[in-house]
């Protein structure tokens, strides 16, 4: 498993990915690899996204008419990048 493939649902979660651990933004581990090499997990909500089939990426957004959508700097969510499900 590649903690990487879900990092764009589990970023949009509000969590911190990493290629080796999963952790919240104030650093609290919640999956990682044990030394055998199998996956471990304490959250619930991480879980669900780890198992699940969905795959979600991160996408330039675009207007009607094909054309890139650009960021406002005025909000604080980036209206230049959209997510969705491969």
């Amino acid at each position: 498993m590649n903690f990487l493939d879900y990092k764009t649902a589990l970023e949009d979660q509000g969590y911190t990915v990493t290629k080796d651990i999963i952790t919240t933004r104030l650093g609290d581990v919640l999956a990682g690899f044990d030394p055998y090499g199998s996956v471990w997990c304490v959250d619930s909500k991480v879980n669900e996204i780890l198992n699940s089939d969905v795959k979600v990426e991160r996408v330039r957004a675009r207007t009607d008419k094909g054309h890139f959508v650009k960021d406002d700097p005025t909000t604080p969510e980036n209206e230049a990048w959209v997510t969705k499900k491969v």
